[in-house]
This record gives structure tokens, sequence and C-alpha cells, in this order.
């Protein structure tokens, strides 16, 4: 089959192009920039020419765009997209219900609304991990090293200026050592340039009373996200009135869902982050390592490091830690994020808060390790320093299962059955 696939810097990009080319697809690529995903005559132009004389077998982008679907509608090509957002809020467009879209969706009660909508040629297919390529790259020599402790408590950290933020570096008595590991890791952002901090000055007192509260409320649930069922219809005039509040024609997109996603989902995910991480580091003192380009001055205890590369480090840090903490997004209803698969296609150990797709795939304690809370955060987490064996064998059932049944190149050829199917 010849397709061609949209490069944007999605995390798995590299990963899903490779299975395409290992399935024997021939790929082109196009890679031009989206300047405004509401109406770019310029990107619909260039891919409407080269979608007519490429005689493609189908279109392919990580994530549904309205512009590609649109530009595949008008040349009679089938659009095929993965969607590894949610929720994704560029699928609430009137051309997600064009017939030449196949579209395939990570979280299940995303699926299930759009189904409920009408859109048709639309499935599920949760995400999946590179096993393969992590399995070559652990077998090189890590690029890491493994600082020391600090020299005391009293001087945990020097804080130096950057032009963008306030990191913390660590002050070490000796030299950095060869990388034999870590206790416990978390790899991420901490969102804290989110937009609820942008405009919450602006804000009048009551409806800032009343959205922190609501965020408030959303760090209490496990596994669950109650944050636009707190936006009433009352609470989204004022929102609307305050912030200027658009969408583009084709778009039904509501208030409610645009901004518990985009605003109140990531703020409640910053809390959630510093409050877990915070307590963690004050239970287990120099064991929590944090690897972000956040601005860490909110976590006083934490060894902070900076953002390791998706492809070539990040992959050595959840294979060298004995616990890998998964947070999850709240906008993220019932999907594993992609975190998720590559902690246990690495061969790590994953601890994570709760998510109803979790037990379609893996045992509680027997291949992955759900807190509810911060408080069996920390119980587990104890818990499972203290016991290597059962640590290590809960680390494999997840890696075997992972590595037969869930890769990248399972889930391609799944996309390539469903495609040749519907055509």
């Amino acid at each position: 089959m010849k397709i061609l696939i949209y490069r944007w810097n999605s995390y798995n990009q590299n990963d899903i192009e490779s299975a395409f080319k290992d399935a024997g697809c021939i790929c082109d690529i196009f890679n031009e920039k989206i300047s405004n995903y509401e109406n770019d005559p310029s990107f619909c132009e260039k891919l409407y020419t080269i979608l007519k004389n490429g005689k493609y077998d189908f279109c392919f982008s990580i994530n549904f765009f309205p512009l590609i679907s649109g530009a595949c509608h008008d040349t009679d090509t089938l659009y095929v997209s993965w969607n590894c957002d949610a929720p994704l809020l560029a699928m609430y467009h009137r051309n997600v219900f064009f017939d030449t879209n196949i579209i395939f969706e990570f979280d299940y009660s995303n699926f299930i609304e759009f189904q409920n909508m009408g859109v048709k040629n639309i499935y599920y297919l949760p995400l999946a991990a590179n096993v393969k390529r992590y399995d070559q790259l652990l077998t090189k020599n890590n690029p890491f090293t493994e600082p020391p402790l600090p020299k005391s408590t009293d001087t945990l950290h020097e804080y130096t200026e950057t032009d963008s933020a306030t990191y913390p570096v660590q002050n070490y008595s000796k030299p950095a050592q060869p990388l034999t590991g870590y206790d416990i890791s978390f790899v991420g952002s901490l969102y804290d340039k989110n937009s609820y901090d942008k405009i919450q000055s602006d804000l009048p007192d009551y409806l800032t009373g009343y959205l922190d509260g609501a965020i408030f409320a959303q760090t209490q649930v496990s596994g669950g996200n109650i944050l636009e069922n707190l936006l009433t219809p009352e609470i989204c005039s004022m929102i609307e009135e305050i912030t200027d509040y658009k969408k583009g024609d084709d778009s039904f997109v509501t208030t409610k869902r645009l901004f518990s996603t985009t605003v109140l989902g990531f703020k409640a995910a910053s809390v959630t982050r510093i409050n877990n991480l915070n307590k963690l580091s004050k239970n287990f003192i120099h064991k929590v390592h944090l690897f972000t380009d956040s601005d860490t001055s909110t976590l006083p205890l934490i060894t902070a490091h900076p953002r390791v590369d998706y492809l070539t480090e990040m992959p050595f840090i959840f294979n060298k830690s004995k616990i890998n903490i998964n947070m999850t997004i709240p906008n993220i209803s019932s999907g594993l994020s992609l975190r998720v698969w590559d902690i246990i296609g690495c061969h790590g150990l994953l601890m994570t808060d709760f998510r109803p797709e979790l037990l379609n795939f893996f045992k509680p304690d027997e291949d992955i390790v759900i807190y509810e809370d911060s408080n069996e955060l920390i119980d587990k987490t104890s818990f499972y320093l203290k016991h290597d064996e059962l640590r290590n064998k809960v680390t494999d059932n997840a890696y075997k299962k992972v590595s037969v049944l869930h890769t990248t190149e399972i889930r391609i050829s799944e996309i390539i059955k469903t495609v040749k199917h519907t055509r």
C-alpha cells in the first residue's frame, strides 16, 4: 500500500512511521506546518495537489485534522487518523462526518461519544509500545549519570536564574557516578504554564471561588473526570462573557467541553502532580526524581533533572527506576496514556492512578500497581521499594503481556486490516 503520512511533533510519530514501513507500506511524508487550524488555504492547496497526483491508498495522521479530512474528501482519498489525545477538540468539527474518514480512537469513552453522534467508520484502538525499539536501545550503553546525594538537607538546592524560569540545581558533594538506577521517577510536565493561572486574576471573585472549588474536587477523584459536569449553564455564560470565548463556524464544541479541557483540566493536573510529588519527596528523602522542563521551585525536596529526550533517553529512566509514577491528566476519561505503555514496554514497574481501561489489559498487583489517592501512593511505594522480588515479578508480567499483545506493530497491522476491509 502507498500512503501519505502527515508528520508533526507527536511523541510516537517515528514509531508509527516505522511500523507502517515494516508492514510493507510505501510511505511519503507531508510535513507542511498548519498556520491556522480553522482555515489555512495554502496548506490545503499543497495537500490537495499532492493527493491528486500521488494516487495514495490513504492519507494518515496521528490525531484527526479537519483540514486534512477536507482535502481528502475533496480528492476522494481515504483519510485515516489515530487519535492519541483526549478529548481531541478537533473532532468536534463538521468534517468528522465525512464518509472518507476512518478514525481510530484510543479513549473508549470518546469512541462511544462519537459513535453515538453518528460518526461513521470510527474504531476503538488503544495506544501501544514499540517494544522492539526499546529492547534494541536498552542493550546499548545508557547516556546517563547518577548524581550522589546532596551534602545535607539544609543545602538541598541552590537556585540559578534562567531566561525562562527558575530551576533548582543540585549542590553535590562529589562528581556524578555512572547510572545504576533510581528509586522513584516521574517523567513529565507539571503544567506550570497553564491557561487558568493566566486568566485567574481577571476573573470575578465568585467565579474564581467556584472554579477553584471545581479544581479541588477534581483532584479528589480517582479515575474519572467531573470538571465538565461542574460547569453549569450559568457558569458557562459567565465564562463566555469574561474570556471572549469563540469557536469556528464549523466547530460544534461546547464551552463546557472546551473550558474544562483546555483550562481546568491542565490546572487540575498541575495541582495533583505537585501535591503528589511533594508528598512523595517528603516521605522518601533523596529518592524521588523528576525529569521535566517545568519550574520545580514548588518542589523543594525533589531531585530535579532536565527534560529527557523521548526517543533516546526516556527509555533508560523507565528501565532503571524501581518505581515509575504515572499521573493521568483528567482530560483522559477512561483511556491509557502513552506513558503507561512506554513504562511497561521499557520493562519498568508502572505505579499509576486509576483509569477504567487498565482493567481491560492488566491485573492490579500482578501486572501493574494502582493507587487511588496520595496516601495509597505513599503506602504502595513504600511496600514495593522493600520487596524487590515481588516488584520484579509484577514488572516482568506486564512486559510479557505488552510485548506479545500490545506493540505498535500489532496496532498498525489492525489499522491496515481495517482499511483494506473498508475499501
